[in-house]
């Protein structure tokens, strides 16, 4: 069973090859919502092919995301585009001057909102760390439940993060040289994301480097994370068995 995960404010979402189960915390209840989310039949071709692989990760990983998260990243990616096509260095030059009065002002505005929300951002990064845990469980164990979540790691190779930092010491290079194209940033994206593969497979000295961000953005779970994340994972588990079962049974049966 493929397995994943993304964490939000308000609990956590673990996908597998078919589908993604999002648990949240509502008035002290867990609620579940489930997703189908099959890639089309040439992503699952590419799955296991050098850096093309990566269009399978980067499908899931998009598909899990909430939809207002992917809303956000369609606009600064067409914002991008944008510049290309059109010359907007007098927009950026209207909107420098309408806000340089009020930079200051911005940052301490910015500062004040994240301050109010430390505590929400910091549930965010102990749902990071349950989730990774019980995928970490899972791997090892073939199931979560509450006692052995507590003693797997927090940390997790194939996070996110960690194809973050790789990605970003891949680009360093290009932004001192100041190249900029969507297809080499895809290109570099994709080859992050093999890098990570390619570590997954075996524990290497240098893993502990590579997994500096989720010292954090994974922190160490509470029981309230822990509960979700066993809850959760549980949900997605079964319904993939049950998945699994209808499949077997289907093809087993043969029409008179």
């Amino acid at each position: 069973m493929k397995i994943g995960g993304y964490s939000h404010f308000n609990g956590i979402t673990f996908f597998c090859d078919n589908f993604k189960l999002k648990g949240t915390k509502k008035k002290g209840k867990i609620e579940y919502d489930i997703e189908w989310i099959i890639p089309p039949k040439f992503l699952r071709k590419l799955e296991n092919k050098f850096i093309l692989g990566g269009l399978s990760t980067a499908y899931y990983q998009w598909k899990v995301l909430d939809r207002k998260v992917r809303m956000v990243l369609l606009l600064l990616v067409g914002v991008y585009f944008a510049e290309d096509i059109t010359d907007l260095s007098n927009v950026y030059y209207r909107v420098d001057q309408l806000m340089d009065p009020y930079f200051y002002y911005i940052l301490a505005v910015i500062a004040m909102v994240l301050l109010l929300n430390y505590k929400k951002i910091l549930q965010v990064f102990r749902y990071h760390g349950a989730e990774h845990k019980a995928i970490n469980c899972y791997i090892e164990h073939g199931h979560v439940d509450p006692y052995l979540i507590k003693k797997a790691s927090r940390f997790n190779i194939r996070c996110g993060s960690n194809i973050t930092g790789i990605f970003l010491l891949l680009y360093l290079p290009l932004w001192f040289l100041n190249v900029e194209s969507i297809g080499i940033i895809f290109l570099l994206f994709l080859t992050s994301i093999q890098i990570i593969k390619i570590l997954d497979k075996k524990k290497y000295p240098w893993d502990k480097y590579v997994q500096l961000l989720q010292w954090i953005t994974a922190l160490e779970p509470r029981e309230e994370e822990l509960a979700i994340a066993v809850g959760t994972f549980n949900q997605l588990q079964k319904a993939h068995q049950l998945y699994r079962s209808k499949i077997i049974e289907s093809r087993r049966y043969v029409p008179s």
